[in-house]
């Protein structure tokens, strides 16, 4: 785990509040707005729609945040933000840690989305048995604006060669953290600290 890498109270609370509540919140703005309408029997379903889909936006933008606030914490380096497969490739993290572009590239890479690539380097302590185990993966997590859902890959490097690949959705209302903990058997942590933690960090 690496401290430098923990994200502020603030950050975290603010991103877990936005991630859950939003779109219950757009739901509610709308039936209190338009209360006058539906006593007439017009029920705005127009508007309906625009408050969802930036309840959508936002909520998708916090799973990204949330997403990555976990792998960071297991990771000694992310890349920069990225829209396309061949940004991540091309990113200067890979070259620095000698990891296998090409290997990870035909192994299949997210084509487009708001992107971020990590190698998460780490002794994190499994569920079962509670043993702790060497983590070595590079992992991209991705969002698509206007959907509450977060794809995170991981491709596993074995002395340099990838050697396999998994993929976990996260779908809201779903906790990131538990669910890539239930679906790797590693204890996926944020411990928060003073610094801002976010994804361009």
């Amino acid at each position: 785990m690496y401290m430098a890498h923990a994200p502020s109270g603030i950050a975290f609370a603010f991103w877990f509040v936005v991630y859950l509540f939003v779109i219950p919140l757009a739901f509610l703005l709308w039936l209190w707005t338009y209360r006058e309408y539906f006593r007439k029997g017009q029920y705005r379903l127009k508007e309906l729609g625009i408050y969802l889909i930036l309840g959508l936006f936002v909520t998708s933008v916090a799973s990204f945040n949330l997403s990555h606030m976990y792998i960071y914490m297991h990771s000694t380096d992310s890349t920069g933000i990225c829209f396309t497969a061949s940004c991540i490739i091309s990113d200067p993290l890979l070259k620095h840690y000698d990891l296998p572009a090409d290997s990870i590239k035909k192994a299949g890479v997210p084509s487009i989305g708001l992107m971020k690539g990590y190698w998460m380097y780490d002794r994190m302590p499994q569920v079962n048995p509670a043993i702790p185990v060497n983590v070595r993966e590079f992992v991209i997590i991705r969002t698509v604006p206007f959907l509450p859902y977060t794809q995170v890959t991981m491709y596993h490097i074995e002395n340099g060669r990838l050697t396999g690949k998994k993929t976990i959705g996260i779908a809201w209302p779903m906790q990131p953290g538990k669910r890539l903990t239930d679906e790797t058997n590693w204890r996926f942590t944020v411990i928060v600290g003073t610094s801002g933690g976010g994804p361009g960090a």
